[in-house]
């Protein structure tokens, strides 16, 4: 009799903020939904931000090609322009200077990589070297390419983050929540769930791609207009003009320069700094169909959660 009295006596936690944890959980899943929309529809409008294929007529230059794959790449690529115009030999050592015509057709970063290698001895031609000597013109070109609208710069990256902005907000209002539901004792597992997929979805939103829509048409454009110059396809590049083996590395990697000059690519330790195909974005064999790893959509994710909730207290 004592004891069933002071069970029926015992306190019944209050709900948590005066909502139950079930209310609360559904209500915190709308918001979710509701600002992931809003970030996914923000995140393809931001990334795909020109649609005209004009811009293609004039096609990049081999190191600007070479840009849209990663920051690597155009060192790569500028060997190979110097190999391909006969101005180093196969232990990358400079053979002659830039005639006027070659000056006004080498990039940038070919210039100032050849600058540096006609004041440098051989232990000092690997391309972390180069890659070093090559910095500022990299930089340089990055920046070009972007004031153009081929890479993401950082007016998208912070339009990006405002776009995950509502996530991030309700991902810590959830946490508070969290906590406040374990000091009252409340269970908070579907909770705890939900705020893992709004997390998932806010980094999903906010990652910025390499490229805009225009630098994957640029990028695509290129693979299919040089297929002939695949390393599988064994092309002549001497045949294609010097900047040919300049175009087909910074499409196809560092396996280019081993076909045209295995000296030259041992004696800078090509593949070691830059791997086989290098980085930055996948083509299929046919060259047909290439991209950067990013959409530039939304994503299947489902977002907000969508957990039923039994039992009460879930949220809670």
């Amino acid at each position: 009799m004592v004891a069933g009295t002071a069970l029926a006596a015992s306190p019944i936690a209050a709900d948590t903020w005066g909502i139950s944890g079930p209310q609360f959980l559904g209500g915190y899943v709308l918001l979710g939904l509701a600002a992931a929309v809003y970030g996914f529809t923000q995140r393809a409008r931001i990334i795909r931000t020109d649609h005209s294929r004009a811009h293609l007529a004039t096609a990049l230059s081999p190191v600007e090609t070479a840009m849209l794959f990663d920051d690597r790449r155009p060192v790569l690529a500028g060997l190979a322009q110097l190999r391909g115009h006969q101005l180093i030999d196969s232990a990358g050592t400079p053979t002659r200077s830039p005639s006027g015509t070659e000056q006004q057709t080498l990039d940038q970063v070919s210039r100032s990589m050849h600058r540096y290698m006609v004041g440098t001895d051989a232990r000092h031609r690997h391309v972390i070297h180069l890659a070093r000597a090559s910095r500022e013109s990299v930089a340089a070109l990055r920046d070009s390419l972007t004031d153009r609208g081929y890479l993401i710069g950082a007016e998208q990256r912070r339009a990006l983050w405002l776009a995950a902005l509502p996530l991030w907000a309700l991902l810590v209002f959830g946490i508070v929540r969290v906590f406040a539901g374990i000091a009252n004792r409340h269970p908070v597992g579907y909770l705890v769930l939900a705020l893992i997929v709004v997390l998932i979805c806010a980094f999903l939103i906010q990652r910025a791609p390499r490229l805009t829509r225009r630098g994957r048409l640029a990028k695509q454009e290129s693979v299919q207009r040089n297929g002939h110059l695949r390393p599988t396809n064994a092309p002549a590049y001497a045949a294609y003009g010097p900047d040919s083996a300049a175009m087909a590395t910074a499409l196809f990697g560092a396996m280019v320069l081993w076909n045209l000059d295995p000296g030259l690519a041992g004696a800078t330790g090509t593949l070691g700094a830059g791997g086989v195909s290098g980085s930055g974005g996948s083509c299929s064999s046919s060259g047909s169909n290439c991209s950067s790893g990013d959409s530039g959509g939304g994503s299947s994710s489902s977002c907000g959660g969508g957990s039923s909730c039994g039992g009460g207290g879930c949220g809670g």
